[in-house]
């Protein structure tokens, strides 16, 4: 399955000296067809004309092409468009994109005019002079939405984000960090997982797909650096990029380490658990407890004990047992 986010064809955005470097150099390199008569003023105006269009057009089109490869936040899923609204500021982000389309119109105007004052100058330094005077108010147009690129080249992290399909199911994996949720997801996974990340963490996201007899049926995530702590150990923009897995439909697994070897008790994992079933109280939901080769009787008997009344699978995520019936689990409660 190949699937794409919506800020994939955002492009490497330049600083506006990068800009006047690329459109100004290549100018100055570009070569031209000279007539077969050598009039001095007449090759000035061609040599001169050529470098306003080039140098124009490079900058016209590089705009062009960040303008246009932004997405519309209306239209994003709002699982992305939560994500975006906490990276980049949205009024920002429009003011943006509307002084790089001024600035593409004006250097536009500005290209039709100084061409016509080189083909009016009357010896070759009023032509040179005049092409000069272009590059001038060229720098000065792009140096005044140098800001706005540098805003925008904020836009071109969210190419980082997982790519989702919301045609399927999305199962997020949750439990206390290292309690096996990234093997659980590899163990599932009957294609290759694809590593992306996500805000807000450092850690990288796994994305896995579970493949059926016509293909796709569900995509499963981890939630590294994300559901691994208590709520009120949050800030309030973790929060926020939490509270964007809202938009992800589909159901819960999650994964209680009865050893403790994770480096945490099973009260700390139990406060854990109570803020996901906060944040996903609607959602269907199966419990696996991890490292049973590594738990005793006594250990897995207090984590049932602590759980409570919920139904709990047994398995082992490095070896892959019983993975895959916490997962047919879920995917009958989810009808598929």
């Amino acid at each position: 399955m190949v699937v794409v986010q919506p800020f994939h064809n955002i492009p490497s955005i330049p600083t506006y000296k990068q800009l006047m470097d690329i459109a100004f150099g290549r100018a100055s390199r570009t070569s031209v067809k000279l007539p077969a008569v050598k009039d001095k003023l007449i090759i000035a105006k061609i040599k001169e004309i050529k470098r306003i269009e080039v140098s124009s057009s490079i900058i016209i089109d590089r705009l062009k092409n960040i303008v246009g490869s932004m997405p519309n936040i209306d239209s994003l899923h709002p699982f992305y468009r939560d994500l975006f609204c906490i990276m980049i500021d949205r009024d920002r982000y429009n003011l943006a994109l509307k002084n790089l389309s001024w600035a593409l119109n004006f250097i536009g105007r500005l290209r039709r005019k100084y061409i016509v004052e080189v083909r009016r100058a009357s010896n070759p330094s009023e032509a040179s002079q005049s092409r000069r005077a272009f590059y001038g108010r060229v720098s000065s147009i792009i140096k005044s939405v140098g800001g706005d690129l540098e805003f925008l080249s904020n836009v071109h992290k969210l190419k980082r984000l997982p790519a989702l399909d919301f045609n399927f199911p999305i199962i997020i994996v949750c439990g206390a960090p290292n309690v096996g949720k990234s093997s659980f997801v590899k163990c599932v996974s009957t294609a290759e997982p694809e590593i992306a990340e996500y805000p807000f963490t450092t850690k990288n996201i796994i994305v896995g797909h579970l493949i059926g007899p016509h293909g796709v049926i569900a995509q499963i995530i981890d939630t590294p650096g994300l559901l691994d702590r208590p709520l009120e150990e949050r800030n309030k923009i973790e929060l926020q990029a939490i509270a964007a897995l809202r938009n992800l439909h589909g159901g819960i697994v999650f994964l209680f380490d009865p050893t403790e070897t994770c480096g945490y008790t099973l009260e700390y994992q139990f406060n854990v658990f109570k803020g996901v079933m906060d944040l996903f109280k609607d959602r269907p939901l199966v419990i696996g407890l991890t490292k049973i080769d590594l738990a005793t009787k006594e250990q897995i008997d207090k984590a049932i004990s602590l759980i409570g009344s919920y139904k709990i699978y047994l398995c082992n995520t490095l070896q892959c047992i019983g993975v895959k019936d916490i997962v047919e689990e879920l995917l009958n409660q989810l009808k598929i």
